[in-house]
């Protein structure tokens, strides 16, 4: 779990550092800007609860870690990264692991924000890795794993503390796949909610609205 836990780590800063850059272009100008002009770039690490949907009706709850970046292109629209690791043991009851591996992007809408908090909307979709068990008797389980289309979609709130720093409770419905006890692949519906330690790598305009 620790190797997957950096890996997720490693790959959100690689991903942030690729759209970085690009983005920051728009800065540049032939005469200096003002200071709050521009996008402005946040990163969040937190812990995340993942309620994953099994067979026959069937729910395991997943615990691990959340690695996201944001660019806040507008007062009101920004573009998020997301990735989550979770796993939890002994699933249902099969005596094997179960985790889910998930990178998901989209848009990121804020419709509210009044001093220090804001209120955010998002709809993200990527790929999801989901490994697991399903019990087919009471002795025997069917065992794999499964890489599909995925996708998020809900909201969260975001208070600012003392210097760059902030945190952020955000849940979600996230939309994934597995087999069932017969190996056919289902659609999942698991629900997400993480807690978030913000870093601003550099601050917001102030809202005027």
């Amino acid at each position: 779990m620790r190797n997957a836990m950096r890996t997720i780590v490693k790959v959100g800063y690689f991903l942030f550092a690729l759209v970085a850059p690009v983005l920051a272009q728009n800065q540049l100008a032939t005469e200096p800007a003002p200071a709050a002009a521009g996008p402005a770039y946040e990163m969040s690490v937190g812990y995340t609860n993942l309620t994953m949907a099994m067979t026959s009706a069937q729910h395991v709850n997943l615990s691990g870690v959340d690695v996201g970046g944001s660019v806040d292109l507008a007062p009101r629209w920004g573009a998020m990264l997301d990735s989550t690791y979770a796993r939890t043991s002994n699933v249902l009851g099969t005596r094997h692991d179960a985790y889910q591996l998930n990178f998901l992007s989209g848009p990121v809408f804020y419709p509210f924000e009044h001093g220090n908090n804001r209120i955010s909307v998002h709809a993200l979709a990527g790929a999801a890795l989901v490994d697991g068990a399903v019990p087919i008797n009471t002795t025997d389980y069917f065992h794999g794993w499964l890489v599909r289309f995925a996708y998020a979609a809900g909201g969260g709130v975001e208070h600012a503390l003392s210097g760059p720093f902030g945190v952020r409770v955000q849940g979600d419905y996230l939309h994934s796949s597995f087999f069932d006890a017969n190996g056919a692949v289902r659609p999942q519906g698991n629900l997400r909610l993480t807690v978030s330690l913000v870093f601003r790598l550099k601050e917001r305009q102030p809202s005027a609205w």
